[in-house]
């Protein structure tokens, strides 16, 4: 949203560049920036990648910041919004801030909260400000992607969204899809949005980017990330089991459901626990020493 602070927070190899400067551009052609508003702020890139994109980005009008090119250094990005700021000349500026740790320590609390408050009175100013980072390779306990870092910056920034690959029977075979999912917001931004890009690896970087496209409202629901088919599949095993007149207990079921699915003991006895309260889709009644049978409700 223009005049806030957006972090996308996604796995490696997501295509999150890929679908922000997707996103860039078409903000420049639609006429929602001037193009020499907009500033990208790649430190997270090869020496081709730097290339390809400083080139994309030229041609249309926009900048590109690369530390270590020009004199710009990663410790000059939190004086440079402080300043801008303090001259009023934020109003009406995108920057995109790819990836923020190469700014930040993001897990020193002290100057993530001097960064993030340096990315506040820049959009008090009337500025924008789209961060990348990448979550954690250990999940939620609930199996969810994980933010990296302290809290500040999904305490401070206006929205948060957590990204993952998905898939769906309306995106082709040849295509990678991507779903974005809304952690927090303080205006009216979507709660899922999804993108499809071509996935060839032999394609040119410009070629890719022109195949992004975002996914119709009308086939959202058809998306699924990788984790929720991991637990629908588990949620199916499961629901047999039961149906096969299964004599154990929860943890008896959870670790049958698991061999049944080639998944960890935890993420069986996760799904088996979420589904009898949220979304259920079984119940159960204690029998003799207090062990639960369960009962199918449905799927």
């Amino acid at each position: 949203m223009s005049g806030q602070a957006t972090m996308f927070y996604a796995p490696p190899n997501t295509g999150k560049t890929l679908i922000t400067l997707h996103l860039a551009l078409e903000a420049v052609h639609k006429g929602l920036i001037i193009p020499s508003n907009l500033y990208y702020v790649n430190s997270d890139d090869s020496s081709k990648g730097i290339a390809e994109k400083l080139r994309i980005l030229q041609d249309v009008g926009a900048h590109v910041l690369v530390p270590g090119q020009n004199g710009f250094k990663s410790a000059d990005l939190q004086n440079l919004l402080f300043k801008t700021a303090e001259r009023n000349a934020a109003r009406g500026t995108c920057v995109i801030i790819d990836t923020l740790k190469k700014f930040t320590p993001l897990n020193d609390k002290k100057l993530t909260s001097a960064f993030a408050e340096a990315c506040r009175q820049y959009v008090v100013g009337g500025g924008t400000i789209l961060a990348l980072g990448h979550t954690t390779k250990s999940p939620n306990a609930d199996g969810s992607p994980r933010y990296t870092g302290t809290t500040d910056i999904l305490e401070d920034f206006d929205a948060v969204y957590i990204v993952e690959t998905a898939t769906s029977p309306k995106a082709s075979d040849e295509e990678k899809a991507v779903k974005f999912a809304k952690l927090k917001s303080r205006a009216s931004s979507p709660d899922v949005v999804a993108y499809a890009y071509a996935a060839n690896s032999n394609l040119s970087y410009t070629v890719r980017l022109a195949s992004v496209r975002a996914v119709d409202p009308e086939d959202m629901k058809d998306f699924r990330t990788f984790q929720e088919i991991e637990e629908y599949k588990i949620a199916l095993a499961i629901l047999e089991l039961i149906d096969e007149g299964f004599e154990g207990g929860q943890m008896a079921l959870g670790k049958a459901a698991a061999e049944k699915c080639g998944v960890t003991g935890r993420k069986a006895q996760r799904v088996l626990e979420r589904h009898i309260d949220e979304k259920p889709y079984w119940t159960f009644r204690t029998g003799a020493h207090g062990v639960r049978r369960f009962e199918r409700l449905g799927l």
